[in-house]
């Protein structure tokens, strides 16, 4: 099957996220602060009109690379049991393109350890210390990707 990302609303993909990304932690709500930035652009892939997965991209700059132009990724999400599809991988190509766009040097996100290899294997690199995110409980660090 071939897939195709687009630029979709916030609506379509808020199931997804809270289903992927808040799976097995104390929160419930997947609403962030940059989903209202003016230039946030949300990225889906939709099968059958239901989001399969999704990306957020907006710039901002990076803690771990200060004063350069950066993109930040976030609210990455694949459908369980699509993951390893290659989707996702799909929606960073995406989301490098609208990088390159608004001329950013770096892509960058708070990514969780559990998905350090997916990173990896897409050209970012963990830098800085570990963390634990607030609302997942779960252990992160930034990565970044320079373009």
């Amino acid at each position: 099957m071939t897939y195709e990302v687009s630029r979709v609303e916030l609506a379509d993909i808020m199931p997804l996220r809270v289903a992927v990304l808040r799976k097995g932690t104390p929160a419930t709500d997947c609403n962030y602060p940059e989903d209202s930035y003016p230039d946030v652009v949300h990225f889906g892939i939709i099968h059958e009109g239901t989001a399969i997965a999704t990306s957020t991209w907006f710039m901002k700059e990076c803690p771990e690379v200060p004063n350069i132009s950066a993109i930040q990724l976030k609210g990455m999400a694949v459908a369980e049991q699509l993951q390893g599809a290659g989707l996702g991988a799909l929606l960073i190509d995406a989301g490098i393109a609208l990088a390159n766009e608004h001329q950013a040097s770096v892509a960058w996100a708070r990514a969780r350890d559990s998905a350090m290899g997916f990173y990896e294997r897409l050209g970012f690199v963990s830098t800085g210390d570990g963390f634990i995110d607030g609302p997942t409980a779960m252990p992160h660090h930034i990565v970044v990707r320079t373009l």
